[in-house]
């Protein structure tokens, strides 16, 4: 499992700043023992560490143009992040700047990534050619 820094949540509940100026905040029914709302997807991983993803994400511009999001991917696919096996975190962006944002683990098959973001990501080497053919297909 990938290693995140540890980062104290603020005292409004949020994460944050990122080097924009934005922060994270997360949702209770995204995370893993939450028992309403059995529709959406589940987070295995840490407040701390989704934040990071999100960070991870926002710093580096991760913007889907398809999706109006940003993506997350660690370790080229084989970090877990949702109790579905999701490998992708996706954060949707926010209508009212003030507002943090949030987010949920997906999979490529329910989110389809833009091939800029796909290719940005080939590019520097966050994915390799094996998961980028597989993000195209929707496989992931």
């Amino acid at each position: 499992m990938s290693t995140f820094r540890k980062i104290t949540k603020n005292s409004d509940g949020t994460f944050g700043p990122t080097k924009s100026n934005n922060f994270y905040k997360p949702v209770a029914y995204h995370n893993k023992s939450s028992i309403t709302k059995r529709h959406k997807t589940k987070w295995i991983i840490k407040q701390n560490e989704q934040y990071c993803t999100f960070e991870l994400s926002h710093n580096n511009k991760w913007k889907c143009s398809i999706q109006q999001g940003y993506f997350s991917i660690v370790e080229n696919g084989k970090f877990i992040m949702g109790s579905n096996e999701e490998v992708l975190g996706f954060f949707p962006e926010i209508v009212n700047m003030t507002d943090p944002y949030h987010g949920y683990p997906v999979s490529s098959a329910e989110y389809e990534i833009s091939n800029p973001l796909l290719v940005k990501w080939l590019a520097d080497k966050v994915i390799d050619n094996r998961i980028y053919i597989k993000l195209l297909k929707c496989q992931l």
